[in-house]
């Protein structure tokens, strides 16, 4: 009797020091958790957790970066998305000694809100800051949205990480990159892009094609013009291009199908080896379609740096309504023309002036052929001098201008950017980042969708071997230890 009270006794003792070591061990990876990132995101794009990106930014930062969130802890949250959006903003603070996060209740504490008077404050709302740099999220620019058929909004996914990343960006980076996005004969201006641009760390503003000072910026956009550039006008792109002798700038020009005869802008672009023709591309093959539209067609990397800089490179990129054009030659007097894209051999051209029962048998202008151009002029190499030579790797930049060409507008769509089966942003953002060569990021917004497992076939069997085999198998052996030791003791 005395016997089995020891041993009951004993096993209460061993229960209640391991529910208490269990205790010990949750309370202590409670705290490590708000300091170190201990989580494993599973899902197969990485909802919950930062990218590499800005990680590497985090990592990296020297300067202190205060960041302010409009509300108690414990009320931000209560959905599937706000839990999503703390969840990262959580991680900014693991990544790096230098950040300070902090959730103020503002409405409580009107002092704070006393500290910014140029900004609109709302419940949710984020603030970054660093010395006199500050930054204000809206809380709705957190999120992207869809219009439903009953008119209402719904979120399609989070863009959190993008702007909060972008702000830390803005307010630790001395130097910002300034675009702008020309108006005026009829261009597109193109919201949806400058929005990513912005939210990219980028400086955007729309100025006029005519009256503006390019020289102010680094990128000029001329999207889709349906009117031809006047002499003066291309003047002035030269001017920017040129930029006193010391380049450096960028041109970014989009066509389309449906834009008419322009001389002025074609003669400028013949200049750097681009050459349009009239008429619409299609793909005869489905394959190589959005949605099977023969005039949606999507375009083939050529083998460089921006096709290996890409996640995926098997994912396309979508090309609508593409204006047919050629290349006039790969270097000469200091230009280079690369062919970044292609449309497929099986491609074809539906002539502007072609009637109603054309088809693809009448067609005389078949792929492959460019879809997205990168011509740049080096100055050095024009002077006959090498630029390898001229100046030490290790010193000035080379004098390059570059002018970007694409046979489509359309790869600025809703359909095209916020797709997460394409790769126009991404692609799009690695250009720019590229060329520009400054401090730039491009973390893009994370769809709600797909809510799976990212792991591997052999992770799967190897999660069940242990899930569906060796953990029960241990518990029925424990079980069955603990039955025969009390049953034969």
């Amino acid at each position: 009797m005395k016997h089995s009270l020891k041993t009951n006794t004993l096993f209460a003792c061993v229960t209640a020091l391991l529910l208490l070591a269990l205790i010990l061990i949750n309370g202590i990876a409670v705290l490590l958790s708000q300091r170190y990132h201990l989580e494993i995101d599973l899902t197969a794009n990485a909802i919950y957790r930062v990218s590499a990106d800005t990680e590497a930014l985090l990592r990296s930062l020297d300067r202190p970066v205060e960041i302010f969130v409009l509300s108690d802890e414990g009320g931000f949250g209560g959905s599937r998305e706000l839990d999503q959006v703390k969840r990262i903003i959580d991680q900014y603070r693991r990544f790096s000694a230098h950040i300070t996060l902090e959730y103020i209740d503002y409405a409580a504490n009107p002092v704070f809100a006393v500290n910014y008077p140029d900004f609109r404050l709302s419940h949710g709302d984020i603030i970054v800051q660093s010395g006199g740099k500050i930054k204000h999220v809206p809380a709705v620019t957190l999120f992207r949205y869809t219009q439903m058929q009953d008119g209402s909004l719904a979120i399609n996914s989070i863009r959190a990480e993008e702007a909060i990343t972008s702000a830390v960006l803005n307010v630790t980076s001395d130097d910002t990159i300034k675009i702008a996005i020309l108006s005026g004969n009829g261009a597109a201006e193109n919201l949806l892009f400058q929005s990513i641009l912005t939210d990219n760390n980028y400086e955007v503003h729309s100025v006029s094609i005519t009256t503006a000072n390019l020289l102010e910026y680094d990128v000029a956009l001329l999207l889709l013009p349906t009117i031809d550039l006047s002499e003066s006008a291309i003047r002035m792109l030269e001017v920017f291009l040129y930029n006193g002798g010391r380049y450096g700038k960028i041109l970014f020009y989009t066509a389309g199908a449906p834009q008419g005869p322009m001389p002025n802008l074609d003669r400028f672009l013949s200049e750097w080896g681009i050459r349009f023709l009239d008429g619409a591309v299609f793909e005869t093959r489905s394959v190589n379609t959005y949605q099977f539209q023969p005039f949606y067609p999507t375009s083939l990397y050529m083998e460089g740096r921006y096709a290996d800089m890409l996640r995926d490179n098997s994912m396309p990129f979508l090309m609508p309504v593409s204006r047919p054009m050629e290349t006039l030659f790969t270097a000469r007097d200091g230009y280079y023309v690369e062919t970044l894209m292609i449309f497929s051999e099986t491609s074809g051209v539906r002539p502007a002036d072609a009637g109603a029962d054309f088809t693809a048998d009448d067609t005389e202008l078949w792929g492959p052929m460019p879809a997205l151009v990168a011509s740049s002029y080096n100055a050095m190499s024009a002077s006959g001098v090498p630029s390898s030579e001229a100046v030490p790797s290790s010193e000035a930049v080379p004098l390059q201008s570059h002018v970007i060409v694409s046979a489509s507008n359309g790869i600025f769509d809703q359909i095209a950017l916020h797709n997460s089966s394409l790769t126009n942003a991404e692609y799009l953002l690695n250009l720019l980042g590229d060329l520009t060569d400054r401090d730039t990021i491009n973390i893009l917004p994370r769809s709600l969708a797909d809510r799976t497992l990212g792991i591997t076939s052999a992770q799967a069997s190897a999660l069940g071997v242990i899930l569906g085999g060796l953990l029960p198998a241990a518990i029925l052996l424990t079980g069955a230890g603990v039955w025969f030791y009390r049953r034969f003791r």
